[in-house]
């Protein structure tokens, strides 16, 4: 059998240096690092201000974040009234862009259908048109979002709530709602 060394020699050669390259490229990239420095809480960009009906209506007003209001002073509902907050809060963009809303029914609690018919809440652009579908819960069927919402920037909107209590509601009976605005 004939061996080229000069072959051998090349073919070790082009293997090593294979190796070596293969073992430097694992060695230099082997750990990775992030970090992430200082993380800090900014000033909400869309919140609650408030409208016309909101210092009526809330005796804890509007959190210093804007980002929660509690409507916890809205007087007692007559049977077959029907109650209108034409302004009962107002949701303000200053973010510098376009945010999208969605504003969803979290929860509702108490005697709602057995003592009143409707609750709806509509969220109106500054010209007073209705965005997106209008949250309607009742003894019925229930829309429960409004939809995704494009909110351009520096816009106020206007959240309207209507509240309808059966003919036949009894006295003292109650019900509590919480709605939820994710902003994207």
């Amino acid at each position: 059998m004939n061996i080229n060394y000069k072959k051998s020699l090349k073919l070790i050669t082009l293997l090593i240096t294979s190796l070596l390259i293969g073992l430097v490229s694992a060695a230099t990239y082997s750990e990775l690092f992030m970090y992430g420095t200082t993380i800090s809480i900014g000033t909400a960009s869309v919140k609650f201000t408030d409208g016309a009906n909101t210092t009526s209506i809330s005796t804890a007003g509007i959190s210093g974040t804007g980002a929660q209001v509690t409507f916890d002073n809205i007087p007692a509902i007559e049977a077959g009234e029907i109650r209108t907050y034409e302004q009962a809060v107002n949701i303000t963009n200053s973010a510098g862009a376009t945010k999208t809303l969605n504003v969803t029914v979290e929860s509702l609690t108490g005697n709602f259908s057995t003592n009143f018919d409707y609750l709806n809440i509509t969220v109106l652009n500054g010209t007073g048109s209705p965005q997106g579908n209008s949250i309607i819960v009742s003894s019925g069927s229930n829309v429960t979002f409004t939809g995704s919402l494009p909110m351009t920037n520096n816009a106020v909107w206007i959240v309207r709530w209507i509240i309808r209590a059966k003919p036949d509601a009894t006295d003292a009976e109650s019900f509590s709602v919480t709605l939820k605005v994710k902003v994207e």
